[in-house]
């Protein structure tokens, strides 16, 4: 399993992301999506780009093992 972070291109007090733990890439994408699916049936302002527009990256290969992140700010 691995580690990924899920954006949408918006932005708050930073960007909107979420993290997922999946086998691959599709998957990840398919469980963000609706997570940001949810958030964005709260918001009126939120369109279907809020949740359709995804990109993932691979945070960490194999969370079975340990790992830390870079220092983010």
């Amino acid at each position: 399993m691995k580690l990924y972070e899920i954006t949408n291109g918006y932005t708050g007090y930073s960007y909107v992301r979420v993290y997922v733990v999946a086998d691959n890439e599709k998957k990840a994408i398919e469980l963000a999506r609706e997570k940001f699916k949810e958030e964005a049936e709260d918001r009126i302002a939120y369109n279907e780009k809020y949740y359709n527009n995804l990109e993932a990256e691979v945070m960490c290969e194999n969370v079975c093992q340990e790992w830390v992140s870079e220092v983010l700010d």
